[in-house]
């Protein structure tokens, strides 16, 4: 579901399944900082998921076999060398759900490992994310979130992937942490 901040009206996915048993749940925008209640939605949240789960996807086994809950997480060692970052941009995310919401990181490699562990470039505060529970790796003008094998996956618009392109304002969930990915253009000052 998408929802707006009532202040300055920017717009979030929200995953409904993050409401759990509650009806509602607090936000905090994260370009204005209002803090803000979601009201769970009418309709019947758990028909939409079921129906999600139960349709075959493309990761899905054979014959729509769900795929398997988790796979072997790649090797990080011997993981190709990317390009720099492109220097007329700026990449972050934002925590916006999770012990770690209102924190603001800044991408500033083309590879970063997110994770409860100490050696994870970005560590989340959630007892449900893995050590090393997702990459995020940007090459070009593209990024993508990529599932390490973590034991609760990752989730982009509320489907648990392995790998996935995400854009700019595109949230994600590990555990119960909800993050959103933000690039923002760089204009160079100075004259000619």
């Amino acid at each position: 579901m998408i929802v707006s901040c009532p202040s300055c009206k920017t717009k979030y996915q929200f995953e409904e399944s993050r409401f759990g048993g509650s009806s509602s749940k607090r936000l905090k925008c994260t370009k204005c900082e209002t803090v803000f209640e979601v009201s769970k939605p009418e309709i019947e949240a758990n028909e939409v998921r079921r129906t999600a789960v139960a349709a075959p996807s493309a990761h899905d086994g054979p014959a729509g076999q769900a795929p398997p809950s988790r796979l072997p997480a790649p090797d990080l060692a011997n993981l190709p060398h990317m390009a720099p970052l492109p220097s007329n941009k700026r990449y972050s995310l934002a925590v916006i759900m999770g012990a770690n919401a209102g924190q603001i990181h800044t991408v500033s490699k083309p590879r970063i490992v997110l994770g409860r562990g100490a050696d994870s470039d970005v560590q989340l505060q959630d007892s449900e994310v893995s050590r090393k529970h997702a990459m995020l790796e940007i090459h070009l003008d593209e990024a993508a979130v990529v599932d390490l094998g973590s034991t609760n996956g990752t989730y982009v618009d509320g489907v648990r992937i392995q790998r996935a392109t995400i854009f700019s304002n595109q949230e994600f969930s590990l555990g119960t942490t909800t993050l959103m990915f933000i690039v923002t253009d760089v204009h160079e000052g100075g004259g000619d």
